[in-house]
This record gives C-alpha cells, sequence and structure tokens, in this order.
C-alpha cells in the first residue's frame, strides 16, 4: 500500500512538511505519491491523468490535505472524487484556518460526519502515525516520533504565522458569501499597496534566529543546563545577564531562583559555561562592556527575546519536564545540610 496525498498546489509548503513526517517516522519514498515533489510524484513522460488514476485505483491510503484552497481547485475536486468512489481508505487534515462548517465541506464527496483534525492538533497527529502503524512500517523508537512530529508542529506555526502575516498585510476580509477577498492597504498617505510590508514580515519569521532557536530546541541540540537557562529567563523574566566581573551577582540569584524551585545546582555549576554556548549558537549579543571594552552583560537577541513569552507548547512542557528532572529529594536535601 501507498499513501496518496491529495493537497492544493498552493499549500505544497504544508505538504512537503508531511512528506519529511512521514520519511522521518519510518515510510520509504516509494511508499509515498506527492505531485508537488518529483521524487515522489509522476515520472517524466507519463500522463498526469492516466497516472494518477492508476495510482488511485491501486486503494492507497488517501490523506486529504483540506483547504479553501483545495476546494478552489477543479483538479483537486476531481481527484477526490475519483478516490470517493473507489472507496479509499483515508484521512482528512485540515488547516487550522478552514472552516469545517463551509458548504464545499459539508456538500463534498468526503462524509463530514467522519472525524478529521486540525494539521496543528498534536495529539491527534500522534493517534494518526499510531493508526497509520496497521498499514505501514514506522519507526517504534518513541523518542524519534516525538521529536520528529515537535519539529513539524514548529514548522507549521511558521507557516502559519506566514500566512496570517500574507493576509494582515493585504487586508484580507470576508465577504457576505464567506469568500475571503484581497483588498490593498490604503490610508491617507499610501494609494498604492507597498510589497516590501509582507516582506519584512516574513523576512522577520524565516530569516531571523528564532525559527534556529526553536528548531534546535525541539530536535534536542540543548543540554539540560541550556533549557534549565530559559526556565530562569522566563520565569526572572531576566533578558539581560550579568557576566565577566558581574557574573558572581547572577550566580546568587540563580542559587536563589534554584532553591525556590527546588531544583539542584545544574545551572549554578554551568552559567558560564551554558553563557558562552548561547554566544557560539548567536542567541546573544553584548549588551554592555567594562571601559576597558570587556563584556559585563549580554542580552537575548531581539527576535528570541519578542517571543520569549510565547514560546510553542512543546517547548514548555520540555522545559518543564527538564527541570522536574532536577528536583532536589528531601534525601538530598538533608545531606546538603550535614556537616560531613
Amino acid at each position: 500500500m501507498k499513501i496518496f496525498i491529495s493537497h492544493a498546489s498552493a499549500n505544497k509548503e504544508y505538504g512537503d512538511l508531511f512528506v519529511e513526517l512521514l520519511r522521518g517516522i519510518g515510510l520509504n519514498e516509494h511508499e509515498i505519491v506527492y505531485t508537488s515533489n518529483v521524487a515522489y510524484g509522476i515520472p517524466i513522460g507519463q500522463n498526469i491523468f492516466s497516472w494518477l488514476k492508476s495510482q488511485i485505483i491501486k486503494k492507497p491510503f488517501v490523506l486529504y490535505l483540506l483547504s479553501k484552497e483545495y476546494y478552489s481547485s477543479v483538479a483537486c475536486l476531481n481527484e477526490m472524487g475519483a478516490a470517493w468512489i473507489v472507496e479509499n481508505e483515508h484521512a482528512v487534515i485540515f488547516k487550522s484556518n478552514f472552516d469545517v462548517n463551509s458548504k464545499e465541506f459539508q456538500n463534498g464527496a468526503l462524509d463530514p460526519r467522519k472525524i478529521g483534525f486540525r494539521i496543528n492538533d498534536e495529539d491527534r497527529l500522534l493517534s494518526f502515525i499510531h493508526q497509520l502503524g496497521s498499514n505501514f512500517t514506522i519507526s517504534k523508537n518513541s523518542v524519534i516520533i516525538n521529536q520528529r512530529l515537535k519539529y513539524f508542529l514548529s514548522q507549521i506555526k511558521l507557516l502559519e504565522i506566514e500566512d496570517k502575516s500574507n493576509n494582515e498585510s493585504f487586508g484580507v476580509l470576508e465577504t457576505p458569501n464567506g469568500v475571503k477577498t484581497k483588498q490593498n492597504i490604503e490610508n491617507e498617505n499610501d494609494s498604492i499597496f507597498k510589497p516590501q510590508i509582507i516582506e519584512k514580515k516574513i523576512d522577520e519569521v524565516r530569516s531571523g534566529i528564532y525559527p534556529k532557536f526553536v528548531d534546535e530546541i525541539i530536535a534536542g541540540k540543548l543540554k539540560d543546563e541550556e533549557l534549565i537557562l530559559l526556565s530562569y529567563i522566563i520565569e526572572t523574566s531576566k533578558v539581560k545577564l550579568m557576566t565577566g566581573w558581574q557574573e558572581e551577582n547572577e550566580l546568587r540569584s540563580i542559587k536563589e531562583w534554584e532553591r525556590t524551585n527546588k531544583i539542584n545546582k545544574t545551572l549554578y555549576n554551568n552559567y558560564g559555561a551554558v553563557i558562552r554556548r548561547f554566544d557560539l549558537r548567536g542567541y546573544t549579543e553584548v549588551s554592555a562592556v567594562t571601559s576597558g571594552g570587556n563584556p559585563k552583560e549580554v542580552k537575548l537577541k531581539d527576535d528570541i527575546e519578542s517571543n520569549i513569552l510565547d514560546l510553542p507548547k512543546v517547548i514548555l512542557d520540555l522545559l518543564d519536564d527538564v527541570l522536574n528532572k532536577y528536583k532536589v529529594s528531601e534525601a538530598q536535601k538533608e545531606n546538603d545540610v550535614l556537616p560531613f
């Protein structure tokens, strides 16, 4: 059996991420049919419609990625109808902004009473992955699956931010019949739309250090003490950290924070090394120097700072897990006060 990803070409970036997720959890390339990538799509010299018909007749597992763009595509609707006639086993996944009450979906070939799920729903995605295990060979390593899923969700969030930036910049509005239209932003000073507005927003999402920061956390590249420092920064609202000759002042603050949170001295004992690693990763920059030009304070880069209190839930859960891992037991507390 193969898995056939039915999608609109306008949603290629979402489809690309799904293919990456499927490959990451163990599916082979020959088990995936995905027309937006030549590696998984129509062979050279083949007629597109004949080839798609031949694939659907073989009864693949059909994954419908539904969106308003999907229902605006005649090719997608034909594809859906053909798969429906053959009665393929399938799953329905909605883009997060898709209106499941739309007349297109409610009156379409797919039964709206059968439950689908949003592309950013972590629990349902995990359930879907396990469901695939009945037809495909997937990794039995739960750590790998969770890491791949968390990375996928982080990338989906970036795409959603980009989509939202597009819509806001173009002035996307709902008309009375529910069809979205694009209007140029106009005010007293602007008579035409300026494309640099949207380019700047997309650049902020894609080009800054924040996406790399999120990806590296989810991919498990940061050491525990680095994650503990992030918890410290969030809980104390300190985006500026003392270093150099002022480091002792920061260490006193860290020691008190560790005591309050009942965790051991992992951050306290490794603070200097963690600061250096953050610098090497590009997360921080020098914000103050001594008269001799030596750093005495560093701060998070601007795009990390602006998002630090709104990190994805998957990261916040990871930070909580790490803190719990270093909780001090009652026995350890007693040993700390023993004179020998």
